[in-house]
C-alpha cells in the first residue's frame, strides 16, 4: 500500500504541499513550495484508492506518468507549463506553474455571457495552444472552462492535459480511444457513443465553451450522465443567436459548425478556427446593430455609472466596483460593448480596483482601457482623452 499524501507532506524530499486546490478522477491538486529553487508551484498528485485492483492501479500509474511525458513536451504560451515529475511512495505527481488567475467556471458565474470582442480573443488564445498541442500528436479531451485559465493580463492557458490522447495510429494511446472520459456538458458525439477521438474532438468542446462565453451556458442541459450523452448524439443545439440575439452571424456560425455532429464536418483544424476568429476581430466585423440600448436603457445605465462615481468619491470601493459591474453587464447583454458608457463602467471598475489594490497593481489595466477606448471611440473622444490622460500619470508614478 503507497504511502498517503496531504498537506504538509514533501514529496521526493523538496515539494511540500501547502494547499488542497481542488480534484478529478485522477488527482489531486496542491498548492507546493519547491524547495530548491524557493518558488510556488502547483503540484498534482495521482489519487490511488484502496478498493482499486492491482491491474487498476498500475494502469492508472502507468497513464499518469505518460501524462507527464506528454504535457512536458509542450511549450506554448496558451499552454500551463510542466516544470517536473516524479513518484512519491508510489504515487507519480506532476509539477505545473501556479497560475495566478481565474478559470472560466468561475468568469462565467461572476460575469455571465461575455463580451463578444472578449470572446473572440480568449477562443483564438485556446485555439492556439490546441494547435500546439494537436501538431505534437495530442488531443486534450477535456475542452471545458475549468481547464482554461484566465490570468489577470489577460492570457488564457490550457490546463491538465488529464486525459491526454496520442492522435497518432502507430503510438501507444495514453487513455483507450473508446473511454468515456470528460465533462458532460463539453464532451463530444463520438466519446458519448465510445468512439475514437481526434483534434476535431477538442474543436466540438470548444464549440460548446465558446457557446458558454456567449449564451451564458454550455449548449445542452440535461439531469444525469446520461442525458448529456443522449443529447450530444441526438439533439442540435439551440441556435446561439436565439439566446443572444447580437452575436455576429459569422461567429454564430462557426459555433454551429464547430458543434457539428460528425468530426469531418467541423472546422479541419485548430489553426482555421483561430483564423477566423481573428478575422472577426478587425473593427468592420465588430459593427453592431441597433440594441434596445438605443431605445431607451441609457438611462439605467448611466444611473448606475453616476451611482458607482459618487461610491467612489466617497472611498467605497467595493460598492462602487459592484454598480459599474452592472452597468458593464446590462451593456453586455444589449449588444452595446462599444458605447461609451460601456467605457465609462470599465474606467470605474479600473478606479475602483486602484483604490482596492494600489496603482501599481492597475497600471497596465489603465494601459489597456485608453488603447481599447480609443479603438472603439476614437483618440479625439472626451472619454478617450480622459482615460489616456489617467494612464498617463499612472505610467509616470
Amino acid at each position: 500500500m503507497t504511502g498517503e499524501v496531504g498537506t504538509g507532506t514533501v514529496l521526493s524530499g523538496r515539494y511540500r504541499l501547502e494547499e488542497l486546490l481542488g480534484g478529478g478522477g485522477f488527482g489531486q491538486v496542491y498548492t507546493a513550495v519547491d524547495q530548491s529553487l524557493g518558488r510556488r508551484v502547483a503540484v498534482k498528485v495521482l489519487m490511488l484508492r484502496p478498493e482499486w485492483a492491482e491491474v487498476e492501479r498500475s494502469e492508472r500509474q502507468g497513464r499518469f506518468r505518460r501524462e507527464a511525458v506528454a504535457a512536458a513536451g509542450l511549450s506554448h504560451p496558451n499552454v500551463a507549463t510542466v516544470h517536473d515529475a516524479g513518484e512519491h511512495e508510489g504515487r507519480p505527481f506532476l509539477v505545473m506553474e501556479l497560475l495566478a488567475g481565474t478559470d472560466f467556471r468561475r468568469v462565467l458565474l461572476d460575469r455571465g455571457g461575455l463580451p463578444v470582442p472578449d470572446v473572440l480573443a480568449y477562443g483564438a488564445q485556446i485555439c492556439a495552444g490546441l494547435q500546439h498541442a494537436h501538431e505534437r500528436g495530442l488531443v486534450h479531451r477535456d475542452i471545458k472552462p475549468e481547464n482554461l485559465m484566465l490570468l489577470p493580463d489577460g492570457v488564457v492557458k490550457i490546463c491538465d492535459f488529464g486525459l491526454v490522447a496520442n492522435s497518432e495510429s502507430d503510438a501507444t494511446r495514453y487513455t483507450e480511444p473508446q473511454a468515456l472520459l470528460g465533462s458532460p456538458p463539453y464532451f463530444t458525439p463520438e466519446q458519448a457513443l465510445g468512439g475514437e477521438v481526434t483534434a476535431q474532438s477538442d474543436l466540438y468542446s470548444l464549440g460548446c465553451v465558446l457557446y458558454a462565453m456567449l449564451a451564458e451556458g454550455p449548449p445542452f442541459t440535461a439531469g444525469n450522465y446520461i442525458g448529456y450523452a443522449y443529447l450530444h448524439v441526438h439533439e442540435e443545439p439551440e441556435p446561439i443567436v436565439n439566446r443572444r440575439p447580437e452575436v455576429p452571424p459569422e461567429l454564430a456560425r462557426l459555433v454551429h459548425q464547430l458543434l457539428e455532429k460528425v468530426p469531418r464536418d467541423r472546422p479541419a483544424d485548430a489553426k482555421e478556427v483561430a483564423e477566423r476568429l481573428r478575422a472577426m476581430m478587425r473593427p468592420a466585423a465588430l459593427r453592431r446593430t441597433p440594441t434596445a440600448l438605443d431605445r431607451g436603457a441609457r438611462h439605467l445605465v448611466w444611473t448606475l455609472v453616476e451611482e458607482g462615481e459618487a461610491l467612489l468619491a466617497a472611498g467605497r470601493f467595493h460598492e462602487a466596483d459592484d454598480r459599474y459591474w452592472q452597468a458593464r453587464q446590462h451593456l453586455v447583454r444589449q449588444g452595446a460593448e462599444d458605447e461609451p458608457a460601456s467605457f465609462a463602467a470599465l474606467f470605474g471598475r479600473a478606479r475602483a480596483l486602484e483604490g482596492l489594490n494600489g496603482v501599481r497593481a492597475t497600471r497596465r489595466q489603465f494601459e489597456e482601457l485608453a488603447a481599447s477606448t480609443a479603438a472603439a471611440l476614437g483618440p479625439e473622444h472626451p472619454l478617450t482623452r480622459c482615460t489616456a490622460a489617467y494612464a498617463s500619470v499612472r505610467a509616470a508614478r
